[in-house]
């Protein structure tokens, strides 16, 4: 597809190109309906694959559906989608203003009541989404508009969810922005309307606060926090506020706002009703309690200022040059356009060659390509000769090395020493074939080792000489078996809580991996079965001690990784109903 835009899209005159990602999405004009629209063009790469392109064609019209059935103040709206010859697109409403991101990113955070009001004007439109058997699955600031007029608007249905359709996911393929996903959306488990109102609880936070409450510099890192961590607690908002932040982050969709109106409804609760627990409520810009002059020194700030008023360079709908000022809200002048003419293409142009001169140029080409080819099939026939001659005198330099080897593990030297040894002579080997079978004998020395020194009590050691193993013979799920054991005997002797959970989560992790690689169904089931016993028994250890949230996490890993049948199955979901 050319870079440069095209002049028109079905019945709409291309202005200008706004945005390009995976889409197209161009300011155009509606000659039928005298209006300026968002046109959204589907972007289909030349190397896809034909089940590819359908797939993608199958999910650009869904998000059409989703967002085409939906007609609220709230929600960006669709008027048309079609295709113009194998061009899909959809027109939608022209908006201005710019991003909640774009907010956030400029001024830190947001005054508590301007927060307080997006967020319900979102809520607003995800109710009536939800009524209309539409979860959204991406709220996050970047999808959420605002207007010059002060109006919110929802964007962007590209990955929503038809409950009333099948789904085009397979179980456990994850869509999303990592993170704004719910803990059930990251596990990739069937989601509902929770799922937006956790995802608008971190849209949320981040508006009071301007940080998000599960950071990390990872995917993993911020899945991780997600799935085990709680958010740290706001300070510069009321404790009735941040219990219905807390309540929209919960963990449990159950435990969270089973609707929009509901968190609506407890947002009006905590700003017309003042919870007693507060102190000194802080209502005034979204700020942080005024600081303590510990030392009563004159002139010490008891208030933070007043943010300085703030340029907004960022207009996505906007040409560049022309941005608004305002201290607190955005209010980006209107701009105004002329009314834009009907467009009559010119007559087509005379075709820049000759047919005759086509068809010498197409000669030519197949030409050039024939040669090119045999040329490519030779030079790869002399780069394999050339291998399989280099690899023949590897083998035979190499053999010196795998005489000495040969013995190893059976000499009357000890096993260390014998280790060693070998770790020298492998690296000497030029044969990548005969260097990954050393490495697998030398794990299988190491783990001996391991062993060794594990029936012994030496964690320390132990856990050393498997971990190399592991480096040499990575995919081994025996291997991973045995950490697992070190890490399992080594919490059941840790005396401190804190210190025998993170044993036995490292040891169910482990349990995890080995069942991952192993090779038979059998080690599989058995692998599976002592990492959901394991996470069991860190959510009595924690239940026991009174941490029934991160027992409820720990529960909901054992739930995921127990096998059918396995016994300890039913003593998971008779906690879980406790």
């Amino acid at each position: 597809m050319s870079n440069s835009p095209p002049t028109t899209l079905g019945q709409y005159q291309i202005i200008r190109e706004i945005a390009r990602s995976n889409d197209i999405v161009y300011e155009a004009y509606d000659p039928q309906m005298d209006r300026r629209v968002a046109l959204k063009e589907l972007a289909l790469l030349g190397g896809s694959s034909e089940a590819q392109k359908i797939d993608r064609v199958q999910r650009f019209e869904r998000e059409a559906r989703a967002a085409g059935r939906l007609h609220h103040p709230n929600i960006m709206t669709v008027y048309q989608v079609a295709s113009d010859g194998d061009r899909h697109y959809m027109a939608m409403e022209f908006l201005d203003g710019h991003t909640l991101r774009n907010e956030i990113d400029t001024k830190g955070f947001l005054p508590v009541d301007k927060a307080i009001e997006i967020a319900t004007a979102v809520l607003e439109g995800l109710g009536h989404a939800h009524a209309n058997g539409v979860v959204h699955r991406d709220i996050k600031p970047d999808n959420i508009q605002l207007l010059s007029s002060g109006e919110v608007k929802i964007t962007d249905f590209g990955i929503a969810r038809l409950t009333f359709q099948p789904n085009l996911t397979m179980d456990g393929q994850v869509f999303g922005t990592p993170s704004y996903m719910s803990p059930e959306q990251v596990v990739g488990r069937d989601i509902d309307a929770r799922s937006d109102i956790f995802s608008l609880g971190v849209v949320l936070y981040e508006m009071f606060s301007g940080q998000k409450p599960f950071p990390g510099d990872s995917v993993v890192a911020i899945t991780y926090a997600i799935m085990n961590k709680e958010p740290e607690q706001l300070p510069q908002v009321s404790y009735g506020l941040w219990q219905v932040v807390a309540k929209a982050l919960d963990k449990s969709p159950a435990l969270r706002y089973s609707s929009a109106q509901e968190m609506i409804q407890g947002l009006q609760d905590a700003v017309s009703h003042p919870s007693p627990v507060d102190s000194q409520p802080y209502p005034t810009m979204g700020m942080a309690a005024p600081p303590i002059n510990p030392f009563g020194v004159p002139g010490y700030p008891q208030q933070m200022p007043a943010p300085p008023p703030v340029l907004y360079p960022y207009n996505p709908y906007q040409q560049h040059g022309s941005p608004g000022m305002s201290p607190h809200t955005p209010n980006f002048p209107q701009a105004q356009f002329p009314p834009v003419p009907v467009y009559y293409p010119p007559p087509p142009r005379q075709p820049l060659l000759k047919p005759e001169t086509r068809h010498f140029l197409a000669k030519l080409f197949t030409t050039l390509l024939v040669m090119g080819t045999l040329f490519a099939v030779v030079i790869l026939g002399i780069s394999s000769l050339g291998k399989v001659l280099s690899d023949a005198d590897a083998r035979r330099q190499d053999q010196s090395l795998l005489d000495r080897l040969a013995p190893l593990g059976t000499e009357g030297k000890p096993l260390l020493a014998q280790a060693e040894e070998a770790e020298t002579f492998i690296s000497r080997l030029r044969s990548p074939a005969d260097k990954t079978e050393q490495s697998k004998r030398l794990a299988a020395l190491y783990e001996r080792i391991g062993q060794q020194e594990m029936a012994g009590s030496n964690w320390v050691t132990a856990e050393e000489h498997i971990k190399r193993a592991l480096e040499l013979d990575p995919p081994n799920s025996a291997l991973m078996s045995d950490l697992a054991v070190l890490y399992g005997k080594r919490g059941r002797l840790a005396s401190g809580l804190d210190d025998r959970v993170m044993l036995f989560d490292e040891s169910a992790k482990a349990w995890e991996q080995a069942a991952a690689n192993a090779g038979d169904e059998s080690k599989h089931q058995q692998y599976a079965q002592a990492a959901a016993e394991t996470y069991y028994s860190i959510a009595v250890e924690l239940n026991s001690a009174g941490h029934g949230d991160e027992a409820l996490a720990a529960l909901e890993n054992a739930s995921r990784v127990v096998p059918n049948g396995a016994a300890v199955a039913a003593n998971i979901q008779r906690l879980q109903n406790q």
